[in-house]
């Protein structure tokens, strides 16, 4: 391969997994002495290789230059047969595969080749390293057709997305080591000069009395190279200015040298291989500073690239190699495509958090945590912290390592995936190259599934992550924990491992956590009491309830508990509960936080001038009160925004620390009160301490649900403060005010598709944001089939309804409506199916239209099945023209279809040919029968293939006469059952202790067992017989400054001096009306816009007031 396509390979990023450490299989086309060709391999690393065919037997230069195969002799030695490669069968000839120098005789090898003495690795690992690349060729040699920009793109670039060893080793080190390196002889512009030496190619092949005479033997390689290496320095020595620092660490030996020689590797020759070794034996200096330790790569080597660069350059900062050479258990993978000292990416991956800490000394400390739940950092991230936790085992020498790999970084896209890695590690070993599987044995471990002290299992599936449902580690689950030598070890417990994203979250529990308490909630009720619920543990006799660490309660026998207010400083406080099973109390469950009292919110709002966040830079939020730190970075972008709330009257503290450049980074703090605080330069270290304090704050409720428990839909939400009441929109509309606990059940749903839910909290006269969106999808009937009215008198409410199912029809749908894009083509088939459970309300119905969302000019065929899946035999076969309006258009059928209820029902769609895509798309709304595509001869949810959408197509049906004589009611006053199964649509009830009250009322339609629709609320004053008062006289006009009635069914009016203007505001900052006024009186009618929060400016001669108005 040339080197320059190589580069263009890596420039496009291009990723693939080589095994550069060891080298496996490089072609070879060798040149038998008759001229026929030998196809074969080299593999090795830097201290043997060997050739050898494609089922591994061994290929080695016999006296008279053939290459044969190899056996050996009864000392093990290696020895040549007399059985040509290519020519005999090595198998039918009783060989054996892969015969390799003993073990003994590899480490004497690399032996030889240890960089001695160990030098100070710590000056070596940090700051500015100056790296001197020497390029050789031999005598006769073509010049170097690889270019000065593709070696400064390999060795030197430094952007962020570059893939250079320079910015390998920033990004590994965590910015802590750069690695600038400079090229001799010096280029003529873009051409690579290099030093030609004496001796030809052959002089450096191994010897051979027929095919190399001139080639070394094993007593003079070392010899040869190094004369080779010395003459190459002397020739360049002087071309290096002496102001160059190439002794960072002062010990008198130049840092590094890497000399690149012309051609590719040898065919089986250890010399002209990819290594690192040291100059013995020869005294060669550069401005009086001796040349010792130095990396051999060869220019058009297959192995010529970052990686292999980064590998061997790490060696040279003292990294050990983490694979095994020792044949027997070669096929032991320790750490395998996860580090780059055992089997290299492309680009380069990095080495384990634990080889960082030990080898590079670039991070601190490894912690060793106790039971709890913590937040781990990835190993690429620019910050360097948090990124890696010990945990002890029964024996001293070994750990359980935890680290996170994010495979969207860009060092380690090479990975076969990302997420949680779990290691071993015993310390009583450095690296795994001499690993025996008796009593020498692998420094680090990755467990992985099916693996164990002598099974390799699937190294490549060795995360875990929720995202692929690997979330516990203990002696139950696969992979499974063992100790060196196969120690099963039945009392570590790793669990509740979370989905992948900038960070990832893991407990490390107990090993009888079943009887730990979970999902614990504390909800504030305002001057009430602290709600706390949790699941139940099934062996609990009963609860142990903690606030603040210390027992408030104990011997619970229900799984929730109440703190009242009256027990409560005002502040922060934490909560934990304990289970007592068998007289043995469980460890905590999570901890949950509240504040008591007044708070304040305070949002930061991060900036950077690049793309790519703060780049390790982050703030780390304190408190006085016992209250735990909270970090606060930017891991990509430009901007984001975090909230915190605490209490009042605490000390809050900033401290900063720093990014890979501080200048890039900026911040601002405020609270609603304004902005409290701006970064001007950013220094590591404190930068502000405050008291907590504002005129007011509401936030928004956390952790909202909605489920669906049909024809309802449920919503709970959690606040961890004080809040007077909620407000609950529905698609952007208002539905509920004033409720005053933490959960919600919306009657009022009508038809199908999904429904996004927000809850607004209120307290002080404030209103605070939505909270974060929920949905559902429901598959109702449309509430406008059913109207009620209701009449009083002599205190006796009569309610009469009426169910008219031919005046509307009902849709039977998953999407919610809104079209977001087209995908797909001609060649597609797909659709949606609704299960059985959701079709037992439609019994006896008929499917008389289908609907689509119109985004293309083509003709779809539609196909409807009743059944497990589609088969050849549809119940209904129609096609329809669209023409590409942009809405939902509906399609009558031409018959009515009648369908099975107790079967799945499909419809199915193909498009004729169309240039654009014909599969119109909203929002996925997390329902795999929402987005089914045909693959095969199976159906499947698109989102398989990462399509990610629902689609926009859905059924209409219609009932009868026979569906209404079918129906009972239940009825409902103010949300309370009075009465069931009513067959009648009359229903009278005495309010007769209630005159003059405001009541409402509900019908409840129930069908086939099945409620499936609850009407609109009705409500009416209780009347009696006696005769109306007489109206109050109006008062005199009210010229005070006013909106009002707030909340506004139709009519509001604006009362100010002089208005010029109204302007009306969606809660979200969109201009929805503005209209140029006159007078001090102005009506708008607010029936043209939905329910919801509105903002009203209304601008006069001298001012512009802001109101907020609910259309209710």
């Amino acid at each position: 391969m040339k080197i320059k396509l190589l580069l263009t390979t890596l420039l496009l990023f291009c990723i693939i997994t080589i095994n550069a450490a060891p080298f496996k299989n490089v072609e070879k086309i060798l040149t038998q002495p008759d001229g026929t060709e030998l196809h074969c391999f080299a593999s090795g690393d830097e201290f043997y290789s060997r050739l050898h065919d494609k089922d591994g037997y061994t290929i080695v230069q016999a006296e008279n230059g053939y290459f044969v195969y190899a056996t050996t002799n009864s000392q093990g030695d290696i020895i040549a047969t007399q059985h040509i490669a290519g020519k005999s069968d090595p198998k039918a000839l009783g060989l054996v595969p892969n015969i390799k120098i003993s073990q003994e005789e590899y480490l004497k090898k690399r032996d030889r080749m240890r960089v001695t003495p160990q030098r100070n690795k710590i000056g070596l690992n940090h700051g500015a390293y100056n790296n001197i690349v020497v390029f050789i060729k031999f005598q006769g040699d073509d010049d170097f057709k690889t270019s000065k920009t593709q070696i400064d793109s390999m060795f030197n670039n430094d952007g962020y997305y570059d893939i250079s060893m320079n910015n390998y080793f920033k990004k590994a080190t965590y910015n802590q080591l750069s690695m600038k390196s400079y090229c001799y002889p010096k280029a003529d512009g873009d051409k690579l000069m290099a030093y030609e030496d004496m001796y030809s190619r052959n002089y450096y092949r191994p010897y051979n009395a027929v095919t190399n005479p001139d080639g070394y033997n094993e007593h003079n390689r070392g010899k040869r190279e190094f004369a080779l290496l010395k003459r190459a320095i002397e020739h360049i020595a002087e071309e290096i200015p002496d102001t160059l620092n190439i002794d960072r660490n002062e010990d008198g030996l130049v840092d590094n040298v890497i000399f690149v020689v012309k051609g590719n590797v040898g065919d089986w020759s250890d010399l002209l291989w990819p290594h690192m070794w040291q100059l013995h034996g020869e005294d060669v200096y550069i401005h009086n500073k001796r040349v010792m330790g130095f990396n051999f790569q060869l220019e058009t080597s297959t192995y010529f690239t970052v990686s292999t660069l980064c590998h061997e350059m790490a060696h040279s900062l003292g990294f050990p190699d983490l694979y095994h050479y020792n044949q027997a258990f070669e096929y032991l993978s320790p750490t395998g495509p996860w580090d780059l000292m055992c089997s290299n990416s492309q680009p380069p991956q990095h080495t384990a958090t634990y080889m960082k800490y030990k080898y590079g000394t670039w991070i601190d400390d490894i912690p060793e945590i106790e039971y709890g739940t913590y937040t781990i950092e990835a190993n690429s991230w620019e910050g360097g912290r948090r990124n890696c936790y010990k945990i002890p085992t029964s024996d001293t020498n070994q750990f359980y390592l935890i680290e996170y790999r994010n495979k969207d970084n860009i060092f380690e896209k090479g990975l076969p995936d990302g997420g949680l890695l779990i290691y071993r590690l015993d310390t009583r070993f450095n690296g795994c190259i001499e690993y025996n599987g008796n009593d020498i044995l692998d420094e680090l471990y990755i467990f992985r599934p099916n693996g164990g002290h002598n099974k390799n299992g699937q190294i490549n599936m060795a995360t875990f992550s929720a995202d692929i449902n690997k979330t516990e580690f203990n002696s139950t689950t696969n992979p499974y924990p063992f100790l060196n030598i196969n120690e099963v070890d039945g009392d570590i417990n790793i669990c509740n491992i979370s989905a992948k994203g900038d960070n990832m979250t893991f407990s490390y529990l107990p090993k009888n956590s079943n009887i730990i308490p979970t999902n614990l909630i504390a909800n504030v009720n305002k001057d009430k009491y602290v709600e706390l619920i949790w699941d139940t543990v099934s062996m609990a006799d009963s609860y142990n309830v903690y606030r603040d660490g210390t027992l408030i309660a104990s011997d619970v026998t229900e799984n929730f508990y109440h703190d009242e207010y009256q027990n409560l400083e005002k502040g922060y406080h934490n909560y934990f509960v304990t289970s007592n099973c068998n007289r043995e109390e469980s460890f905590r469950s999570n901890k949950e936080n509240v504040i008591i009292g007044d708070y304040c919110e305070y949002i930061f709002d991060m900036n950077c001038t690049g793309d790519n966040g703060w780049q390790g830079g982050e703030i780390t939020v304190s408190f006085n009160n016992g209250m735990e730190d909270i970090y606060l970075t930017m891991y990509s972008g430009n901007n984001k925004k975090e909230s915190i709330v605490v209490p009042t009257s605490i000390e809050m503290s900033l401290k900063w620390a720093d990014s890979w450049d501080n200048t890039e980074c900026s911040f601002t703090m405020s609270n609603n009160d304004g902005e409290i605080y701006k970064s001007e330069t950013l220094d590591e270290g404190l930068l502000i301490s405050i008291n907590t304090e504002s005129k007011g704050s509401c936030i928004a409720p956390k952790n909202l649900t909605a489920t669906v428990s049909e024809p309802y839909v449920n919503l709970k939400w959690n606040s961890h403060v004080d809040c007077d009441s909620y407000t609950i929109l529905r698609n952007d509309e208002v539905i509920a005010e004033g409720i005053t606990s933490n959960f919600y059940t919306d009657k009022t749903a009508s038809g199908s598709g999904t429904l996004t839910y927000t809850v607004i909290s209120n307290k002080d006269g404030l209103s605070s944001l939505p909270s974060a969106p929920a949905t559902a999808t429901i598959m109702n009937y449309n509430r406008d089939i059913i109207d009620i009215a209701a009449t009083s008198e002599n205190g006796i409410v009569n309610l009469e309804w009426n169910v008219e199912p031919d005046d509307v029809t009902h849709s039977i749908n998953y999407d919610d409506g809104k079209f977001v894009t087209s995908i797909g083509s001609s060649s597609n088939t797909w659709g949606i199916m609704i299960p059985t459970e959701k079709l037992s309300k439609y019994k006896g119905a008929k499917i008389t239209a289908i609907e689509i969302f119109d985004a293309t000019e083509t003709n779809y065929s539609f196909n409807i099945y009743n059944g497990e899946k589609p088969d050849n035999n549809p119940i209904h076969q129609e096609s329809f023209k669209t023409t590409n309006s942009n809405e939902f258009v509906r399609f009558k059928l031409s018959k009515e279809v009648k369908f099975d209820a107790n079967k799945n029902l499909w419809l199915t769609a193909k498009s004729a040919a169309t240039s654009n895509p014909p599969i119109p798309c909203g929002e996925f709304i997390g329902l795999e029968n929402s987005n089914l595509i045909k693959a095969g001869a199976s159906w499947k949810s698109a989102s398989h293939y990462d399509m990610n959408y629902s689609w926009l197509i859905r059924l209409h049906i219609e009932q009868d006469d026979e569906f209404v004589n079918s129906l009972s009611y239940n009825i409902y006053r103010e949300d309370s059952l009075i009465a069931s199964n009513i067959k009648s649509t009359t229903y009278s009830y005495s309010e007769e202790n209630n005159i003059g009250d405001t009541v409402c009322y509900n019908i409840g339609v129930v069908y086939n067992n099945y409620d499936i629709l609850y009407s609109d609320e009705v409500c009416l004053t209780i009347a009696s017989t006696e005769p109306d008062p007489k109206p109050e006289p109006e008062p005199d006009e009210d010229k005070t400054p006013k909106l009002y009635p707030n909340p506004t069914k139709d009519i509001v009016t604006i009362i100010d001096d002089n208005i010029k203007k109204i302007k009306i505001y969606s809660i979200s900052g969109t201009t929805l009306l503005e209209e140029d006024t006159k007078g001090n009186k102005v009506e708008i009618d607010m029936r043209k816009f939905a329910r919801g929060i509105y903002l009203i400016h209304v601008v006069t001669e001298t001012e512009t007031k802001t109101y907020k108005l609910v259309r209710s």
